[in-house]
């Protein structure tokens, strides 16, 4: 094997337009019924990043392909979970309290230091 071929090479990208469609797409990944993951966060100089991390298996010729999902955001999480309910009107916010059934509740991970490989959203 080579250098080359030893190097890290960057997922996949697919920016999405907000951070209501992140958190749709972590719940309908895994069902309404149980919340298992979470929403990355990074914080550059410039931008709030939001992401999730995932691997499509059997790409084509490939074992797996590696993406992340992403958007960036103004908004900084000042709470450890982002809650999601479509009652009545569909809403998210950050919030402390996971425990209440009428919202779906996906923890924040927030990364102190991204991999170069890993930041998609400069390409």
């Amino acid at each position: 094997m080579t250098e080359e071929n030893k190097a890290l090479k960057s997922p996949a990208g697919i920016k999405l337009a907000s951070l209501k469609d992140l958190v749709r797409l972590v719940i309908s990944s895994v069902g309404p019924d149980r919340i298992v993951g979470y929403i990355g966060h990074f914080k550059e100089a410039d931008r709030t990043i939001y992401f999730v991390f995932n691997t499509s298996l059997g790409y084509y010729e490939l074992n797996a392909l590696p993406i992340i999902v992403w958007t960036d955001e103004e908004e900084m999480p000042t709470k450890s979970f982002i809650r999601y309910k479509s009652a009545t009107n569909e809403t998210i916010e950050f919030s402390n309290d996971a425990t209440d059934p009428k919202w779906l509740s996906i923890p924040i991970v927030n990364f102190e230091i991204m991999p170069e490989f890993l930041k998609v959203w400069k390409n």
